[in-house]
């Protein structure tokens, strides 16, 4: 299932992805507080749900975006966070990250489609992130791409549900476009200043993914990236191919 929530702003940070990422937490906190500190504060190194964003009319201004306003989708195999984000929205009718605010307009539930075969190409609705070892990017074109892919991908489900990848995936990008990202946090910008950025290099695209549905299914709703729980990795299933 996904949640679709749209808010009204006129103004964001560049880093607006963690703007996003105080919206959710205090949705979290705001349905059930024991379960906002179990998902948040108890050492869980990844949280069941990615994330993207979509900016209405938007143009860049030094530090920050003006837009006419903003939709945050979620998605996420795990009901209980699900309900939580829902309700949470609900009951809060505006959201504040520093000095920017957002108005909430309307909710929706969208159905999520469903992986019938071991063939799927997906299209990202947020960049896909992949490193190596020592956190250079790799591109879809790499020959160790596939690999790479592989490990982020075992990694995940392994993680959610106790057992990796049933069978390895086979990666075949269709079409894919470079986006530098830029990024901060509270630990970040204590050191180096609130106009300095971490920069990530990930890409947008069609991919061509083969491998066990059940595997397929999980990544679709829990996303395919390095930081799925900052707004990288969501996926839209484009086809299933038979």
């Amino acid at each position: 299932m996904r949640i679709s929530c749209s808010f009204e702003t006129d103004k964001i940070p560049i880093h607006y992805r963690m703007a996003m990422v105080s919206i959710i937490k205090e949705a979290l906190r705001t349905s059930d507080e024991e379960y906002y500190h179990r998902l948040y504060q108890r050492g869980q190194r990844t949280k069941p749900f990615v994330f993207s964003t979509y900016l209405k009319n938007f143009h860049i201004i030094n530090h920050e975006i003006e837009l006419d306003g903003i939709t945050l989708t979620v998605s996420s195999p795990d009901h209980e966070f699900l309900l939580h984000l829902y309700n949470g929205l609900q009951k809060n009718q505006a959201f504040s990250y520093k000095d920017y605010h957002f108005v909430k307009k309307k909710i929706a539930v969208v159905k999520e489609k469903q992986v019938t075969s071991p063939s799927v190409v997906f299209r990202t609705l947020s960049p896909i992130l992949i490193e190596d070892e020592k956190g250079n990017p790799i591109a879809p074109d790499d020959a160790s791409y596939e690999g790479h892919v592989n490990y982020v991908a075992d990694m995940i489900l392994s993680q959610y549900r106790g057992k990796g990848l049933y069978a390895p995936l086979s990666i075949k990008p269709i079409y894919f476009k470079k986006v530098v990202v830029k990024e901060s946090n509270h630990e970040f910008a204590a050191t180096h200043g609130n106009d300095e950025y971490l920069y990530f290099t990930a890409y947008h695209g069609l991919f061509a993914i083969t491998g066990h549905p059940g595997d397929l299914q999980l990544l679709y709703q829990l996303g395919l990236s390095k930081r799925r729980n900052q707004g990288f990795g969501q996926l839209e299933i484009e086809e299933v191919r038979g």
